[in-house]
């Protein structure tokens, strides 16, 4: 019987685009671009892997999905056109959406490893769908089928953020272009480590599903620091 030994790895990152964050539009698209490169040449080191990436910038206006579910080698550098911050953080109904969508499609997914990250410069203040306490559920509920979780955010109280919403790992970063620029890169480093240390478990034929999601959940409470 054939086997298959490839991991799907779905990259999502839901990256804010309130007015707050005009300052830092051109470090956050440059940093954006670089992260997509930095996927696409994991992807080249690892031909094993399937790297999806969606990608989500948020405001009052809307939740843009710039990318959804998209094979990393369609993914094309984001632009202005793409990204262009105005109005207010619906930062719940952004998760929410996003992380559900991407849950539907990982249902039947032998090996499969979720990655969100969530990029913002300050608190919740817009949302209509969800709740706090739904997105927490939500966000427990992916955690113990082994999701990683990763907050990212400027101008705030990011570790009690992180804490309320039960994700394990948070990065504080400065919202001037030298910060921006160091936080993509710390960002992009972790996600590396992560992904090829999870990538090879995930084909290891000799552990079974529940054992692969122990492994991913104990992994993904320390991602930061991998």
């Amino acid at each position: 019987m054939e086997t298959n030994n490839r991991t799907k790895v779905y990259n999502v990152i839901i990256l804010d685009k309130s007015g707050s964050m005009s300052s830092i539009t051109k470090q956050a698209i440059d940093g954006v671009n670089e992260t997509i490169a930095s996927i696409k040449r994991g992807q080249e080191k690892h031909p094993e892997q399937d790297n999806i990436l969606t990608l989500v910038a948020f405001c009052g206006c809307e939740i843009k999905k710039i990318y959804e579910e998209t094979p990393i080698g369609e993914v094309k550098p984001i632009t202005s056109n793409d990204y262009s911050p105005c109005c207010m953080t619906p930062l719940y109904d952004a998760i929410g959406n996003t992380i559900t969508a991407v849950h539907r499609l990982m249902d039947d997914e032998k090996n499969a490893i979720a990655s969100v990250t969530i990029i913002t410069d300050g608190y919740e203040n817009a949302s209509k769908e969800y709740s706090h306490k739904a997105i927490v559920s939500l966000i427990e509920a992916y955690k113990s089928e082994g999701w990683l979780f990763a907050y990212i955010g400027a101008e705030h109280d990011v570790e009690a953020v992180a804490f309320k919403l039960s994700i394990d790992n948070h990065l504080n970063f400065d919202k001037s272009e030298a910060g921006t620029r160091d936080m993509f890169c710390h960002f992009q480093s972790s996600r590396s480590a992560f992904v090829d240390e999870m990538s090879s478990m995930m084909c290891n034929e000799e552990m079974d599903a529940d054992e692969k999601r122990k492994v991913l959940r104990k992994r993904s409470r320390n991602f930061f620091n991998l």
